[in-house]
């Protein structure tokens, strides 16, 4: 299950994005919040744009950005496990478990 999770990950997610998107959709035509001032067909191609600029940001951008800022702290001696000579597992290992409680803390 995972490795077929891990090989069709892309198609997943966009089933999901996809899936969504008709649901929101249809439950915005079907019993709108509150009265539309514009119509869907001037605001949605706005949200589209939004939805595809992120993603791009997001793929192609900060996975280069955040390679960059590794490698200048790792060249400069940035960051708490560069003052204590640490086994690189034990650095590998603490350093996933605090961003990941860092992400955790953001929600």
């Amino acid at each position: 299950m995972k490795e077929f999770i891990l090989a069709n990950e892309p198609v997943i997610r966009l089933g999901f994005f996809f899936g969504m998107l008709l649901l929101i959709g249809a439950w915005e035509f079907i019993r709108p919040r509150r009265a539309l001032l514009f119509s869907r067909w001037r605001r949605w191609p706005s949200n589209f744009a939004l939805v595809f600029f992120n993603t791009a940001a997001l793929r192609f951008i900060f996975p280069v950005v955040a390679v960059g800022v590794s490698v200048i702290a790792a060249e400069r001696g940035w960051g708490l496990l560069n003052l204590w000579a640490v086994p690189s597992a034990l650095a590998i290992i603490l350093s996933v478990l605090v961003l990941d409680f860092m992400i955790y803390l953001q929600h």
